[in-house]
């Protein structure tokens, strides 16, 4: 019969899970920016699901039907459903006067079946595990974009298409009406190697993302990152370099703060002695003063990257000065590669963690569906246990509309149990996979945070899920005969 049922459930499952499967990854696909060739999974995969829909509720059934077949006539006819004896804290608690007999028994009624409760708790506890751990990286994902947003005290991005004179961009851009400072960087593409050794850089395609640049600071700045070892950089310092954590993760792992590094500028092979180590969540950065880039290549002073500040920092002045500033540089001869308001920039950091949470969220729907259907089961299992008690109940009195609402009781009991089951696999996840996560894309840990308007939403998902549960299960209990109850064997 098991294998029947498995047999059946795969078969009517087969095509909305490849269906679901490939919407799925099309649309995380899409969010990340790849176009696939083919989103036809192996033939092996067809295979593997086959062979868990067939294979696992036998296997997991095996333990109920040993137990049943061991299970004598006397024993078998004698099963009324309930436990021996209450537990001490029923006990307790049915001494108190004001307390409400039928939650008292409802909640008495939850833990009856120790194997049905544990399996319902467990998988609504699993399924608002991994929704709370969700929302709770979205939560630390955020609080990396509000820092970052912090930290940006300029309106105003400007790149250049090629390095130019710092004073003339820079005074170019100071005469634009609204513009307040300006401050100019030379950003340029790195290698770091060893003393004796030579670099190697792991980018991806565009040559954008996961390259090493190395960001000449100008006189009376300094990167706001949090400094984990050694110094910052002194102004107008040469010879020195500052390097944040990913940089050293992805380059020479075990570099610490006054050894010396080699960096690949713009063809030429410089030495310098390491500052310090800071600690960022996005980029692959080296850091080093105006003068010093200067000194090491044997050139002025160049920029191809502009921080400007405004009088104003709504969006509509910020959009006005970046076409001002624009132009004003391309009126000066030198050309403008972009020039956009910082809100552009942090809309894009901000969805970077989309994707993870779309991720954890396709496991913890799934997962609470599995947990409502569960907990469904495990009530019209309880209920069939209980038939005569129920018909004892109509027989001295009870009314359909108490039966009922202890039946609902009863569901709403394992949903609260399930979300208080949650609490720790959800602190523990989020810690997980916070500290993995970040440190394999931003060699640091994200920040600890839980969300609690996660934890609220899933409560309110699990009582709304475990009110039509028992819907059914309650239904029949309302309607039970007492004469067809007290013949129920």
């Amino acid at each position: 019969m098991t294998l029947l049922v498995a047999a059946a459930a795969t078969l009517i499952a087969l095509a909305p899970a490849v269906w679901i499967g490939r919407t799925f990854v099309a649309r995380l696909l899409a969010t990340l920016g790849i176009q696939p060739e083919n989103l036809a999974a192996p033939w092996w995969a067809y295979l593997v699901m086959a062979a868990a829909g067939l294979g696992l509720p036998p296997l997991l059934a095996l333990p109920p039907l040993i137990r049943a077949s061991r299970t004598t006539v006397r024993a078998a006819i004698d099963h009324h459903g309930t436990a021996s004896k209450p537990g001490g804290l029923l006990v307790r608690l049915s001494r108190l006067p004001r307390l409400d007999r039928g939650l008292l028994m409802a909640l008495r009624n939850t833990a009856r079946r120790p194997a049905r409760f544990w399996l319902s708790t467990g998988l609504l506890a699993a399924a608002g595990a991994v929704f709370v751990a969700g929302m709770s990286l979205e939560a630390g994902a955020d609080a990396i974009t509000r820092e970052q947003a912090a930290q940006r005290t300029w309106d105003v991005d400007l790149q250049l298409a090629a390095p130019a004179p710092t004073d003339a961009v820079v005074g170019a851009v100071r005469r634009v009406p609204g513009v307040t400072r300006a401050e100019g960087f030379g950003v340029l593409p790195v290698g770091v190697a060893g003393p004796n050794g030579f670099p190697v850089t792991r980018t991806y395609p565009d040559q954008g993302h996961g390259r090493l640049t190395v960001t000449a600071l100008p006189r009376g700045v300094s990167t706001s990152a949090k400094l984990i070892e050694g110094r910052r950089l002194n102004p107008g310092e040469t010879g020195a370099v500052v390097l944040n954590q990913a940089t050293r993760k992805k380059t020479i792992p075990g570099l610490t703060a006054g050894d010396s590094v080699r960096l690949f500028i713009d063809g030429r092979v410089t030495s310098w002695r390491v500052a310090g180590i800071v600690e960022e969540r996005m980029g692959d950065s080296v850091y080093v003063t105006a003068e010093g880039l200067a000194a090491a290549l044997g050139r002025p002073q160049q920029v191809n990257r502009l921080r400007v500040f405004t009088g104003a920092h709504d969006e509509r002045t910020r959009d006005a000065v970046a076409a001002a500033a624009g132009k004003a540089l391309t009126d000066a001869g030198i050309t403008v590669r972009s020039a956009a308001s910082i809100s552009r920039g942090e809309a894009i950091g901000a969805g970077h963690m989309g994707p993870l949470l779309l991720v954890l969220l396709g496991i913890a729907v799934p997962l609470g569906v599995l947990g409502v259907i569960g907990l469904a089961s495990t009530m019209s299992a309880n209920d069939l246990d209980r038939t005569r008690e129920f018909g004892i109940m109509y027989a001295i009195g009870a009314r359909p509309r108490v039966v009922r609402r202890i039946v609902v009781a009863e569901g709403l009991f394992l949903a609260l149990a399930g979300c208080v089951a949650a609490v720790v696999p959800a602190v523990v996840l989020t810690w997980l996979l916070g500290a993995g996560l970040g440190n394999l894309f931003m060699s640091a840990p994200l920040p600890f945070r839980m969300s609690a308007p996660g934890a609220g939403i899933w409560i309110v998902l699990a009582l709304l899920g475990a009110a039509l549960a028992t819907e059914a299960a309650a239904t029949r209990a309302s309607r039970v005969a007492v004469r067809e109850a007290l013949a129920y064997l």
